[in-house]
């Protein structure tokens, strides 16, 4: 059933052979050019294409050709994708010499905007490639988050929520990308300001295949600051110096400087008897972790 009405779809669109004079004039009429003429957009916010997705196109092109027209527009001799990249990409796979195109005349901002909503609409987009999306709308065009919000149907939330994914370090970025965490994930670790420590908690969250709720008691425990409790369990501060603003200060760079050192949880206590002493908690999950902290330690004193 499929593969006939496939084929009658196919035989309802006739194309005719573009001249150059005809595709300039961005009539809405369906032309086939040749497909080494076509470029994919340099703007383009999706990055990350599924190879297996490609394939499964491709073979579908071989059988029905392409359904759809790619939207294009004329930039010189060539042809640039506004949208239906994906189309090119799987039509070079099966093998085609020709494509049919739809040629619109828009400007390059124009083609930046189309391209982002309609990626965003279509739902195509890794989390990350939607985050940028939503940056480069506000960057860009000036739009503010209710703005953006409007134009591609989604809550301001949503929006909110995602452009914070680009707050996280690059590595952690990469997870998301490739599907290993999840948004639920990515919020746990975001509460993380350290980069360093975000990409720890990160890849130990996908070792252990750990569900959001274990991801977010693991920082919890573990990624935080001290808590407020743990604040009340502290010595009582007396009247030595170490107890102002600028010692708190000094020992919390200290404390994180320790925690980017070591990727784990580091405490300074001050003992607060105007000594200058304390002592120093440092967080351990497992024997090869503790044998990796070891390890950075004994090295950093070579």
């Amino acid at each position: 059933m499929k593969k006939g009405l496939g084929k009658g779809l196919n035989a309802l669109i006739t194309y005719s052979e573009a001249s150059a004079a005809d595709a300039a004039r961005g009539d809405e009429e369906i032309f086939e050019v040749e497909i080494s003429k076509v470029k994919p957009n340099q703007n383009q916010p999706r990055k990350h294409f599924e190879e297996s997705n490609i394939e499964e196109l491709a073979e579908s092109i071989k059988e029905f050709g392409v359904i759809q027209p790619l939207i294009v527009k004329r930039s010189g001799d060539v042809y640039v994708i506004v949208a239906g990249e994906r189309r090119w990409r799987a039509s070079q796979k099966a093998e085609l010499r020709r494509v049919p195109v739809i040629v619109r005349e828009y400007s390059d901002m124009q083609t930046l905007e189309i391209a982002l909503i309609e990626n965003v609409q279509r739902e195509d987009l890794n989390p990350i490639e939607e985050a940028n999306c939503y940056k480069r709308l506000s960057v860009d065009f000036s739009l503010t988050q209710e703005e953006i919000s409007k134009k591609v149907g989604k809550s301001r939330s949503h929006i909110s929520n995602f452009i914070r994914l680009l707050k996280l370090d690059p590595k952690t970025q990469a997870y998301i990308v490739n599907g290993d965490l999840t948004m639920g994930h990515a919020k746990a670790v975001l509460s993380i300001d350290n980069k360093d420590i975000q990409n720890y908690f990160a890849r130990k969250i996908v070792e252990e295949g750990l569900s959001v709720r274990e991801a977010e008691e693991f920082v919890k425990k573990y990624g935080t600051p001290m808590s407020a409790e743990e604040k009340k369990d502290a010595p009582e501060p007396g009247s030595s110096p170490a107890t102002s603003d600028k010692e708190d200060k000094k020992y919390l760079n200290f404390q994180m400087d320790l925690r980017g050192l070591l990727s784990t949880r580091v405490n300074i206590r001050d003992n607060r008897t105007g000594s200058g002493g304390g002592k120093i908690e440092i967080n351990y999950f497992s024997e090869d972790d503790l044998a990796r902290i070891i390890e950075i330690i004994k090295k950093s004193r070579m």
